[in-house]
């Protein structure tokens, strides 16, 4: 404390960390799967109790995820699909809920599943896989999700889709609409190590997709379309926690633009070589408020995709 340089960056450090980690864990009240379901308890109880007259409704539509979709560390996607569909009489929800949670692994989320279930919704998309596959990427990322995530073993593309099918089953099952979406691009070089092993990923979910005559969601199609030629930023590990810890300011504290944050970067469809920018995000939830509406199975999605 007596060395003003060591305090003030030591300051810096613990400040920028406490922030972080507030946005990296903090949960929204009222559109989680958890706080429905203690809504619909309370629901359950007055009617019991003849202060209502039935907790009848139209069910919700759960968006799964990490934090692609939990979107407090990027364009939030499934805020614009709440109101897109809120706002439209036809298939209207009773709730859109976010069930994306940051720093999560297919292997997490997979047990996540009997509560998402439990909300009983009539539509669930499921996005997840990026965590995954950088943790297949890096042996330094790879141990961080295997740590913090306590998984058994470090992520791979194999156990990546033999897990995202036994989700789709169980969604399945329980007689929901399911929509798999493809991880997004990782970076914004087309043709670097992280992209061309998106591509293998976001194949494994075109056919975990086909094989379960579920509905295909061409995220990574998508966003690897709005690619440049060259040029783009490849991914890189060291770019992104940088960048990352900016953005937990730039959205939290500063309230920034997030297209004026691609334009300073030179970024075009991610905002840290990750999170969604709002024209990737716009995309998606129009992509998933058609699937909600009954869009997606007339094949005007999986066009997208080819």
């Amino acid at each position: 404390m007596s060395d003003p340089v060591v305090s003030c960056v030591g300051w810096t450090v613990l400040l920028t960390s406490a922030v972080i980690l507030r946005v990296a864990t903090c949960m929204e009240e009222g559109d989680t799967p958890e706080a429905f379901l203690k809504g619909l308890e309370s629901r359950v109880e007055e009617a019991a109790a003849g202060l209502v007259g039935g907790t009848q409704g139209a069910p919700p539509v759960v968006c799964l995820g990490d934090s692609l979709t939990r979107g407090n560390l990027s364009a939030d996607w499934v805020g614009a699909l709440r109101e897109q569909l809120m706002g439209c009489p036809v298939a209207q929800p009773a709730a859109v809920l976010n069930a994306g949670v940051n720093m999560q692994c297919i292997e997490n989320v997979r047990q996540r599943i009997s509560e998402v279930i439990a909300c009983k919704p009539s539509h669930v998309t499921v996005l997840v896989g990026t965590n995954d596959l950088k943790a297949e990427l890096s042996p330094v990322e790879g141990l961080m999700y295997r740590v913090f995530g306590k998984l058994p073993e470090v992520p791979s593309l194999e156990r990546y889709e033999s897990s995202l099918r036994e989700i789709r089953e169980q969604l399945l099952a329980a007689g929901i609409e399911v929509a798999l979406v493809s991880p997004p691009v990782l970076g914004e070089d087309p043709g670097c190590r992280a992209n061309l092993r998106a591509a293998e990923f976001a194949a494994a979910v075109r056919r975990v997709a086909a094989e379960g005559g579920c509905t295909y969601l061409p995220l990574f199609e998508q966003t690897s379309a709005q690619l440049p030629p060259e040029g783009g930023r490849a991914y890189c590990g060291l770019n992104f926690f940088m960048w990352c810890c900016m953005l937990a300011f730039d959205i939290h504290v500063f309230r920034r633009d997030l297209r004026e944050v691609q334009r300073e970067r030179k970024l075009g469809v991610t905002l840290d070589l990750v999170h969604l920018g709002p024209e990737a995000a716009s995309g998606l939830a129009a992509m998933v408020a058609a699937f909600v509406r009954g869009s997606g199975s007339d094949g005007r999605l999986m066009a997208l995709a080819r």
